[in-house]
């Protein structure tokens, strides 16, 4: 049992009980009255002994009725609390763990919200909330995940240390307690060069709110002087099924559908089966169920999902979910945001008519120039050409190609691959590798080749399109170059005047521009924070997190955005402008995974075991006592109508002390 205000309660029983027991020895006189009766000495003498001070006290229901209500006021005033330990005096500094494992939901609500009741009954411990409270030091509160924060700094105001303790908001990143004893040292440290560490009589008490799922614990060691105290929050023994990894990838390199990968992690000591969902831009795309093993020595039980390829061409979200219940909802969504196609830069050569810039004027390029066959072979000589995603040439004869991407048309460009050839007779086009990129919807049954080039290939070439007599169009890749390569002229050719024509010319750009591009964007994690470019002259951006909460940043003069830090998993919209979206997908770490609370966590070579509070409040003493009090009073007040009644009616022969005169019978 606590007292909130002992000294009030002390003070007042000091002063209350003497005066009444004072009042019980120094009764009112009785007037003197001259009596002709003997008999009447008794009561006289009673009356001396009466108004005699300090007298022997003898014993009276009245006042050991009036005594029980007095202490009882008095132990009401101290306001008592019954709790699980007794806080030291002095300054306490309250550490509240909102990492992923806290969102936690047990028994309705979540391990943050538990944490924050208990730190407020603390607090109510400490400060009081009565008009007779004591004090109880001063208090701060620092919460921590992935970065720790100051909710509020020193202070003896409980309505204020309560307001700071409701507003903390909870966060998906990972537990790190380093950064939070940093700043709690760094208001209770001690300035004097002479002593080391901190005084005992200095230091303020750690108060730990936490499941115990701290990363870096057992790294921490405690000061010269400090004191924790772990009030440990949840459950040990609780399950969780979780996707601890996802991530996805293009079947090939030259294909558009991709595959994605899962990995499903459970913490607990049974084994449970779930159903996996694929979405792509919140459209299901399929359904997987699944087996995990129970967590073995504590290692969790871990299986991996491997889900059929899709086609994906553009930009999207991929989203995985775990159906069914789970304490930890956080972990049951994992995503992927497929990175949008950048606009290529476009270096062209040909000579003669410009029937490919005709068709590369149609797309949607950041850049296109076109320079003369010399100037480009300067370029190339330079490095200069290295600044363009694709570089494309028509009947040029090259000395040398450096590392590049390259849409080739007409003589075998000088690499060993291509170094054997001969003139090539006309043909017709018999096959196509119609899977690859290059070749999708290009039909190629109606071209026809007047004249070309025969080359003889090694492994490293692919062929994409074979003719009746050698083989037209080549895919090389190694030793950093890219090439599509035409072994014909299209103006020896009837196919610039067929439809197949530009699809060629802009699948192969596109192909050859964004090839080796990673799939999806570069992960964010939480605690980092969320950078972006846009046009100039925008001048702020909204950042919507994923549980609906709204930030108009501004842009700077160079029209980068920046903010932070990430707080939540999920989808991260980006919105400028006139309806520009970018959608970054952040995960929940995999650690915060694992729930179980641990009871007895140790810091450095230190163990400390929780706090047997529990989830238990304060248990008020005061309103009961109170309550008593009422009832004693009632009672006294029972005990002296019956004392008062029964001597009206024993007692009627006298008045004032004076006997009354009998009538003769």
């Amino acid at each position: 049992m606590t007292w909130v205000t002992p000294a009030t309660g002390l003070i007042i029983g000091a002063i209350a009980i003497p005066i009444l027991l004072l009042l019980y020895f120094l009764r009112l006189r009785r007037q003197s009255v001259q009596i002709s009766s003997t008999m009447l000495w008794v009561s006289a003498v009673e009356d001396l002994h009466a108004n005699s001070p300090f007298q022997r006290l003898r014993p009276s229901l009245l006042l050991i009725l009036q005594l029980l209500a007095l202490l009882l006021v008095i132990f009401a005033l101290m306001q008592p609390q019954i709790e699980g330990g007794s806080p030291r005096a002095g300054k306490h500094i309250i550490l509240i763990d909102r990492s992923g494992s806290m969102s936690a939901v047990e028994n309705g609500s979540t391990r943050l919200e538990d944490a924050k009741d208990q730190a407020i009954d603390l607090v109510n411990t400490l400060h009081g909330g009565g008009i007779f409270a004591g004090s109880g030091g001063e208090t701060m509160v620092i919460t921590f995940s992935d970065y720790a924060e100051i909710v509020i700094p020193f202070t003896d105001s409980h309505q204020q240390l309560e307001a700071a303790i409701r507003s903390i908001q909870p966060t998906h990143g990972k537990s790190s307690i380093e950064e939070a004893l940093k700043l709690a040292r760094a208001y209770t440290t001690n300035v004097d060069p002479e002593q080391a560490g901190i005084a005992a009589s200095e230091s303020a008490q750690l108060e730990l709110f936490s499941d115990g799922q701290i990363s870096d614990m057992g790294q921490q060691a405690l000061q010269r002087g400090e004191q924790l105290r772990y009030y440990a929050i949840g459950s040990e023994s609780i399950s969780n099924v979780g996707i601890s990894a996802i991530a996805a990838k293009r079947t090939s390199e030259s294909s558009e559908d991709v595959q994605v990968f899962l990995s499903i992690d459970n913490t607990g000591s049974n084994e449970e089966e779930r159903d996996i969902e694929i979405l792509i831009d919140g459209i299901p795309l399929g359904l997987q169920q699944v087996v995990v093993p129970p967590i073995v020595d504590g290692i969790p039980g871990t299986v991996s999902v491997v889900f059929v390829p899709f086609s994906m061409p553009r930009a999207g979200v991929i989203q995985a979910i775990i159906n069914g219940n789970d304490p930890l909802v956080i972990d049951d969504k994992a995503s992927l945001a497929i990175s949008s196609p950048k606009e290529l830069s476009v270096l062209i050569t040909e000579a003669g008519i410009s029937i490919i810039r005709t068709v590369l004027e149609g797309m949607p390029l950041a850049e296109l120039r076109q320079v003369s066959e010399q100037t480009l072979l300067s370029m190339i000589s330079s490095g200069e050409a290295s600044n363009f995603d694709v570089i494309v040439a028509r009947n040029v004869n090259f000395n040398e190609l450096k590392q590049g991407r390259y849409l080739l048309f007409g003589p075998p460009p000088p690499i060993d691959a291509f170094a054997n050839f001969v003139e090539g007779e006309g043909q017709v086009m018999l096959v196509a590798k119609e899977d690859h990129p290059v070749m999708r919807f290009v039909r190629f049954e109606d071209i026809v080749v007047t004249e070309g080039h025969h080359v003889v290939t090694d492994t490293n070439v692919e062929t994409l399109l074979e003719g009746s007599g050698w083989p037209a169009v080549h895919h090389f890749k190694g030793n950093g170059i890219q090439i599509v390569y035409v072994a014909f002229d299209p103006l020896n050719s009837n196919w610039p005047f067929l439809r197949s024509f530009p699809f060629f010319v802009f699948n192969a750009v596109q192909y050859l521009g964004r090839i080796g591009d990673p799939l999806t964007e570069m992960a964010k994690q939480i605690g980092q924070s969320i950078t972006h470019e846009v046009e100039i002259g925008i001048k702020t951006v909204t950042i919507e997190e994923p549980d609906g909460r709204k930030h108009i940043v501004v842009v700077d003069p160079h029209g980068q955005v920046s903010w932070g830090p990430i707080r939540l998993s999920g989808l991260h919209d980006v919105t400028w402008g006139d309806g520009n979206l970018r959608v970054i997908a952040i995960n929940c770490p995999t650690q915060e995974s694992m729930i179980s609370t641990v009871k007895n966590i140790s810091i450095g070579a230190t163990t400390i075991e929780s706090s047997d509070r529990g989830g238990r409040s304060f248990i008020q003493l005061w309103p009961w006592a109170l309550g008593l009090v009422l009832l004693v009073l009632l009672a006294e007040w029972w005990v002296y109508q019956q004392k008062v009644g029964g001597r009206g009616r024993g007692d009627r022969g006298i008045v004032w002390g004076i006997p009354k005169k009998r009538s003769t019978p």
